[in-house]
């Protein structure tokens, strides 16, 4: 939001806060991220996953790599069902001194140049939607941003094939398990429809493809922070019959960062709804609870 008048920016917090208050998710248009560079990310994307397993495995996420890299078709464990996600992921981003890497972080990242600088973009976007999302609470345009130290912003580069749930034997109509993003919200661009998001009604909607707008939805933190004055929006990915890929950037913030309701948005009419939750420990366990041999 730098260079916008106060104006400008009150006009876009309210219309954004609506949407955080009801829906949880909107496009956002005119974001300024070139659509050349998303389509070179694309490019880049099926180059890595039409490398053979043996070459992609070299990459494996774990818990030593940060879990960025690598996930195999059926490696992560669904959040709903018995069964593994019938997709592919990769994870690039920022890490963390708090965990040691046994090698260099450059070793995740050397397929993906595009990919990179699409991750910064993305970054200064993800920094303006939470500036607008303060704002739209009532609070300093830079309030969030003492909380975020050295973010662990991540950038997910995830392929859906078509015979993917055959493969993984799924027998469930969905091919990404419904769920509420641990971060504090996410930007997201698909090449096919499949993503899926839920109303507050509970009724499931399709996500269409917008050209030259990216998707974006809030999730945990945001919510957890506003004491549920924002919500977060929970989605799936629908079995799909084509070929899909996504692009998807988690806005997050730094290790161990604790989220919970803000004692501005809290009071004797308005207890804290949700419990403290560390972003490092506690995330890291989910992690390993999904991704664990």
């Amino acid at each position: 939001m730098a260079g916008w008048t106060l104006k400008e920016k009150t006009a876009v917090a309210a219309e954004m806060g609506d949407a955080c208050r009801h829906e949880g998710f909107f496009f956002v248009h005119d974001h300024g991220i070139p659509t050349d560079l998303i389509g070179e990310v694309y490019s880049e994307t099926q180059l890595f996953y039409r490398l053979p397993v043996e070459e992609k495995g070299k990459y494996e996420a774990s818990e030593k790599s940060q879990f960025l890299g690598y996930r195999g078709l059926g490696r992560e464990k669904s959040r709903t069902h018995s069964g593994t996600e019938a997709c592919e992921q990769y994870r690039l981003g920022n890490t963390t001194h708090e965990l040691a890497l046994p090698e260099s972080v450059d070793f995740y990242h050397e397929h993906f140049p595009k990919s990179l600088e699409l991750f910064r973009h993305l970054t200064h976007l993800g920094d303006g939607i939470l500036a607008a999302c303060a704002l739209g609470l009532g609070l300093e345009e830079d309030f969030f941003k003492g909380y975020l130290g050295r973010p662990l912003h991540r950038l997910g580069l995830n392929y859906y094939g078509a015979s993917h749930p055959s493969d993984v034997g799924s027998k469930v109509d969905y091919a990404m398990s419904p769920h509420v993003d641990l971060s504090l919200l996410t930007i997201l661009d698909q090449d096919e429809p499949g993503l899926d998001v839920r109303n507050p009604d509970g009724t499931w909607q399709e996500v269409p493809t917008v050209p030259g707008a990216l998707f974006l939805f809030l999730a945990d933190y945001v919510q957890r922070w506003s004491n549920g004055l924002y919500r977060a929006a929970p989605h799936r990915v629908t079995a799909v019959r084509c070929d899909r890929m996504s692009i998807q950037y988690k806005h997050r913030p730094d290790y161990g960062v604790v989220v919970a309701p803000l004692d501005a948005l809290t009071g004797p009419a308005d207890p804290p709804k949700y419990a403290p939750l560390n972003t490092g420990s506690e995330y890291v366990a989910v992690l390993r609870s999904l991704l664990g041999r």
